[in-house]
């Protein structure tokens, strides 16, 4: 039976299974790497943004006031950024390389945008083409990135670490 008028509770007969720290076990490594953790979260968060500035470039030429289109498909440029991000950090470069090309095509035409911006005012034809290319490209560059990891996730899914005890 245990002692607890000891200053500390002895067992005695259990005293080599439990109380005896030279018998016990280690206590587990911290396999939680919260620089990689904090990676991927921050590498999601700037894809996502990335996203976001697009479409509010696109948004920029329209004649018409749609103050509610971005903000209303911010979901959809967040699950852009975390597939995009998903994909980068497991190295499935031939899975995003659809949605890449896409976005590298949206981005190339927002820089046209800005260009074309800087040359004109008012109503523009070639803008409003511009923009809804973009948009376009953007919904399926966030398809394709989203497909990306849905398929990336099946054929090689996310397994945790195994127990060390």
């Amino acid at each position: 039976m245990a002692d607890f008028s000891a200053a500390a509770p002895v067992e005695p007969d259990k005293s080599e299974v439990v109380h005896d720290r030279d018998t016990r076990p280690g206590a587990p490594a911290d396999r939680q790497d919260y620089a990689r953790l904090l990676l991927h979260i921050a590498v999601g968060v700037a894809c996502t943004a990335a996203f976001v500035a697009i479409a509010f470039q696109a948004r920029a030429s329209w004649t018409e006031v749609r103050d509610w289109v971005v903000p209303v498909t911010i979901p959809l440029y967040a699950l852009g950024g975390i597939s995009l991000a998903y994909l980068v950090l497991r190295r499935a470069w031939l899975e995003a390389s659809t949605g890449v090309t896409l976005l590298f095509f949206a981005v190339a035409l927002t820089g046209f945008d800005l260009w074309r911006a800087a040359l004109t005012t008012g109503p523009d034809g070639l803008r409003d083409s511009f923009s809804i290319t973009i948009g376009v490209l953007l919904g399926f560059s966030i398809a394709a990135l989203a497909a990306g990891m849905a398929w990336v996730e099946a054929r090689r899914p996310s397994k945790p670490p195994a127990p060390e005890v």
